[in-house]
């Protein structure tokens, strides 16, 4: 391999390297931000539940 196609795969190596850590960053951020949104949804699901029964012209309470 010649040395300017050895810095070629490097290049490459890294730069696959570094969408690893972007795509596990962003997999454990939205996992985060599910758990918080899960957790209002459980402390205001009776309220959540109205809003939408009124939204959709349901008289469920």
């Amino acid at each position: 391999m010649s040395n300017s196609g050895f810095r070629g795969y490097r290049t490459i190596s890294q730069h696959l390297n570094d969408l690893k850590k972007e795509n596990f960053s962003l997999k454990l951020r939205i996992y985060f931000l599910e758990e918080k949104i899960q957790q209002k949804f459980e402390e205001s699901s009776d309220d959540v539940h109205k809003w939408v029964s009124k939204k959709n012209g349901l008289c469920i309470i």
